[in-house]
């Protein structure tokens, strides 16, 4: 009796491979460039944030069916900005957990969107008499473009913040804050 319900299960696991219900596993890890392009500007203060270009490294899971599939990553990233009106710099580092359906498009090229939750590891800064410091939560949004070959991947993806008035955890009024992610992954 037992060898029987060993072999039907198997049975149903080899069927259901073959039809595709069970996702293609894929487990890597990945860097770039991460560019910060904020309009960040005070109303309270006379201080401007502006542009800046820093680093990511985190892990990656690719879970497909076929053309369908998710794509979660845990990222680090680092960045640090100078402060135009003061003389100061805001550093900001965060942990990024972006949730990404994909859809393959040619079986060359995956187009991922998604929601991305950012949890602030350090952001802080100080200048003539203004202290920053933000470790609020965020929820933001992704979408991007990822190309596989071989085991290398190759990744573009804009970040962005679903309220104006959220920027990086605090209120800002009208300023959003946004991000273009380059990077290079690879898949063991």
């Amino acid at each position: 009796m037992k060898k029987l319900a060993l072999f039907l299960m198997l049975l149903c696991f080899a069927t259901q491979a073959s039809a595709g219900l069970v996702p293609k596993f894929k487990f890597g890890v990945k860097a770039g460039m991460d560019y910060q392009a904020n309009d960040f500007k005070s109303a309270i203060n006379s201080f401007d944030i502006k542009s800046s270009t820093g680093w990511f490294a985190g892990a990656m899971v690719d879970l497909s069916w076929g053309k369908l599939g998710v794509h979660p990553e845990v990222i680090y990233s680092r960045n640090s900005f100078g402060v135009e009106g003061v003389d100061s710099r805001l550093k900001i580092s965060q942990v990024e957990v972006p949730v990404l359906l994909k859809y393959s498009l040619f079986n060359i090229v995956d187009v991922q969107v998604g929601p991305r939750f950012c949890i602030m590891d350090e952001a802080s800064g100080s200048a003539e008499n203004v202290k920053w410091n933000w470790n609020s939560p965020t929820i933001g949004y992704a979408i991007g473009l990822e190309t596989t070959i071989w085991k290398i991947a190759i990744s573009a993806r804009y970040n962005g913040a679903f309220k104006e008035s959220e920027v990086m955890g605090f209120t800002t009024g009208t300023t959003k804050t946004n991000n273009l992610q380059i990077g290079v992954g690879f898949y063991f």
